[in-house]
C-alpha cells in the first residue's frame, strides 16, 4: 500500500483518541503516586476511592454505584462489633467504602486484582478457582463474623467455589451477604442457606443481567422476601 493510501483519522476521532490516552496516563500517574504513598506511610494516607482503580472487564470487574456500596458497608458495620473480622470477597468497591466510612482494622478485601495490595495487610490475593489456597488461610479459618461475597463470574461453578471460601472463613453464627445474578437464587439457598432479599445491587455502568442480594440474616434494612 502506498503511503498516500494509508488510512487516516479524522480530526474529531484523533481528538477523542488523544483525550482517552491523556486520561489513561493521568490515572496511571495517580495510581503510581498512591502506591508510593502506601509504601511509605500507609496508615496516614488520604482516603482512597475507586477512581484510582479502572474497571478491568477481562477480570469481570463492574464497580457498584455509591448507593450500593454504602448500603453494603452500612450492613457490615451494623451487624458487627469492634474486633470482629469482616471479609469482602471479590467486592473491592464495598470494601473501599467501608474502609473510608468506618474505623475497623479487621476488615479484609479478598481480591484477584493485585492493584488492591495498596491496602497491605488488609489485602488477600484470592483466586476463586482455589477457594482455600491463599496467604494466611489457616490463621483466618472460621474467624469472620460478617462476609460479603460478589462472585466475579455469573455461573454455578464460580458461585459454588466462592461459597467454599465463605464456609472456610465463617465463624459460628457468621452473617453472609451474596450479590450475584437473579438466576442464582436457588443455588445460593442450597449452598449456604442465603435467601433473596429486598435489596437490589446496582452498578455504575449498568449491567444487562438482573442482580439480587441474598443473605443468611435479616435486619432493619435488609429483609427476606416472602414467597
Amino acid at each position: 500500500m502506498d503511503s498516500d493510501d494509508a488510512p487516516t483519522l479524522s480530526a474529531d476521532t484523533l481528538a477523542l483518541l488523544q483525550s482517552f490516552l491523556s486520561e489513561k496516563q493521568e490515572q496511571e500517574e495517580r495510581f503510581a503516586q498512591l502506591q508510593e504513598a502506601a509504601d511509605t506511610e500507609f496508615q496516614n494516607t488520604k482516603k482512597i476511592d475507586m477512581s484510582y482503580f479502572q474497571e478491568d472487564w477481562q477480570l469481570s470487574q463492574f464497580w457498584y454505584d455509591d448507593a450500593t456500596s454504602d448500603f453494603i458497608a452500612d450492613r457490615a458495620f451494623a451487624n458487627t462489633q469492634d474486633g470482629d473480622h469482616i471479609a469482602f470477597i471479590s467486592s473491592p468497591t464495598a470494601y473501599v467504602t467501608f474502609r473510608n466510612k468506618y474505623e475497623r482494622s479487621n476488615a479484609f478485601v479478598f481480591e484477584f486484582d493485585q492493584r488492591f495490595d495498596v491496602f497491605r495487610d488488609q489485602f488477600v490475593h484470592y483466586d476463586f478457582n482455589h477457594p482455600v489456597e491463599f496467604a494466611r488461610a489457616q490463621d483466618m479459618k472460621h474467624k469472620f463474623k460478617f462476609i460479603v461475597a460478589d462472585p466475579p463470574f455469573l455461573n454455578e461453578d464460580c458461585l459454588a467455589q466462592t461459597m467454599e471460601t465463605v464456609k472456610f472463613l465463617a465463624a459460628e453464627g457468621a452473617k453472609v451477604m451474596i450479590d450475584t445474578g437473579a438466576v442464582m437464587e436457588d443455588l445460593a439457598l442450597k449452598l449456604i442457606g442465603a435467601k433473596i432479599t429486598n435489596f437490589r445491587p446496582a452498578h455504575k455502568g449498568g449491567l444487562a443481567n438482573e442482580f439480587r442480594c441474598y443473605a443468611t440474616f435479616n435486619d432493619d434494612k435488609l429483609t427476606w422476601l416472602s414467597k
